[in-house]
């Protein structure tokens, strides 16, 4: 069987040979007059180009149907001044509901992230999410306890992350996380090209998402840091040493912002000409 399962349609097909003009690697031919991969072909990159360029929804691949793919023809595209808004207009949110978030909430968020582009289209990234806030606190209680297990076995553990477990101990501040209930951990897969780049681009795209359906996030970079210095974390996280990650909170926010801030020379502009 071709593992590719590419079709044509000759009923709906009008011969525009878009899809071979638009194959990033040029395996789609003509035979017949119409568009055709050779069964043995193993060079496809998988991103669907073919399925998604054709007009008439003649192409399908993988078995896919076109007609199951959203119409871009008739989606009115977010303006630029929404778009400006919500980029502009995005936070970091530190305060949080305790209420959890609707699963098929958050399932529908992670299926429309699994469309962000990866280097050399591997995809293979994971997501690992934590989908109670009772979860989350437990997560942190074990974390507090290896690190004070290390620090007490002698390890050298920075200040900044020593506070973070002082606060706790305290009175149950949450500096990890900062009170979401929600936490999200994207991984790259084995054969990821640019894999750090990969898990960042996928959680900058679940972050913008998740703003326009009310929820706030925050970067987790107390996570990393702390499994930098305590690698034992990644084990409790189910995470190799090899892997790239990174992780967001989330959550229903307890604030709102009124407008954005105004950062527009906040980075240097530099212009090429060779």
């Amino acid at each position: 069987m071709n593992k590719l399962q590419f079709t044509v349609d000759h009923g709906l097909c009008v011969r525009c040979d878009a899809c071979i003009q638009d194959c990033p690697r040029k395996i789609i031919h003509h035979t017949n007059g119409f568009p055709e991969i050779p069964p043995e072909e193993d060079g496809c990159l998988g991103c669907q180009h073919c399925l998604a360029i054709c007009p008439t929804g003649a192409v399908s691949i993988f078995g896919l149907n076109p007609a199951d793919s959203i119409p871009l023809d008739s989606v009115a595209w977010p303006t630029a001044e929404k778009m400006r808004a919500l980029v502009c207009g995005r936070r970091t949110v530190r305060r949080y509901s305790e209420r959890d978030v609707d699963r098929c909430l958050i399932d529908t968020l992670l299926a429309d992230t699994a469309h962000a582009p990866t280097g050399g289209n591997t995809c293979g990234l994971t997501f690992s999410v934590i989908d109670s806030r009772r979860e989350l606190l437990a997560l942190l209680a074990k974390i507090i306890e290896i690190i004070e297990t290390v620090h007490a076995g002698g390890r050298e553990i920075s200040e900044f992350i020593l506070d973070g477990v002082r606060a706790y101990r305290r009175d149950g501040s949450d500096e990890v996380f900062r009170g979401a209930p929600h936490l999200l951990i994207v991984t790259a897969g084995e054969k990821a090209y640019c894999g750090e780049a990969d898990v960042i681009i996928a959680l900058s795209y679940f972050e913008l998402m998740a703003f326009t359906e009310g929820l706030g996030t925050t970067w987790c970079g107390f996570i990393k840091f702390i499994i930098d210095a305590v690698p034992e974390v990644r084990g409790l996280l189910g995470l190799t040493l090899e892997q790239p990650f990174y992780a967001m909170a989330f959550g229903i926010p307890m604030v709102h912002y009124s407008r954005t801030v105004q950062r527009n020379r906040a980075a240097q502009i530099k212009t090429l000409r060779f």
